[in-house]
């Protein structure tokens, strides 16, 4: 279907071969390195630049084509790729790392887009994808518990939608100009400890959502600013 959409055409893996330049690897993390060794079976990679797009991956795991010849690098795309939606290239951060070669033609593709590319260091990439999950993933992960916990208060999971997006896009908002202690509002960071109690023994009856509710409360008197902070870590550990 892809390659249909972009005048291509599909091949299986075994009758690839490094007829381009540039050869651009856009696999799951978990089969990049298998996908590397079968590659560099084929002849022909001497002087050839492959780039994969795992954010969690650096471009070690396709050393198999480097001892071939080619030039590595990762390059990655800080975005979310659903079906039916088309993000603007020029909007997206890319993070690269890998050869010289490589890294300045990654930059170069980067560049022709529009957008914007920045160094990653090796070691770090695991982090910095988890920070990709924490961005959008987990971030519907968490509403989805929000629509579980409105179907426990009586909402359909369009009615709850619905309630969620003005205070969701205000929150992302305020988040995005004004950073995090700014946008943060709500019972903990008055410290109403009665309020936080009312919450926690009534999402007992949502399955999981009392403990996503206290993970995140935890996580955010870490870093917020909070009201009666010690007294809401005891009802988080009593609870």
């Amino acid at each position: 279907m892809l390659a249909k959409s972009v005048g291509s055409r599909t091949i299986l893996l075994e009758q690839a071969a490094p007829i381009a330049d540039i050869i651009w690897i856009c696999h799951t993390d978990d089969a990049l390195g298998t996908t590397a060794r079968a590659l560099a079976r084929k002849p022909g990679w001497k002087g050839k630049t492959v780039l994969h797009s795992s954010g969690a991956l650096s471009s070690d795991v396709l050393a198999p084509l480097r001892r071939a010849g080619a030039h590595l690098a990762s390059l990655h795309p800080m975005m979310t790729f659903v079906p039916g939606t088309t993000p603007k290239m020029e909007s997206i951060p890319f993070a690269v790392e890998g050869d010289p070669l490589a890294v300045a033609m990654a930059r170069r593709i980067v560049r022709d887009l529009g957008a914007e590319v920045f160094t990653i260091p090796k070691a770090a990439k695991p982090l910095y994808h988890a920070l990709g999950s924490f961005s959008s993933p987990l971030i519907v992960a968490t509403l989805v518990t929000a629509e579980r916990v409105g179907r426990g208060a009586g909402l359909t999971g369009a009615q709850t939608r619905k309630v969620m997006a003005p205070i969701l896009m205000q929150t992302l908002g305020n988040y995005l100009e004004r950073g995090a202690a700014a946008a943060f509002s709500g019972p903990i960071k008055r410290g109403d400890l009665n309020t936080v109690r009312r919450h926690l023994k009534m999402l007992k009856r949502v399955p999981g959502a009392g403990e996503v509710y206290r993970a995140l409360v935890k996580s955010a008197l870490m870093d917020l600013p909070a009201r009666n902070r010690r007294e809401l870590m005891r009802l988080l550990q009593k609870s």
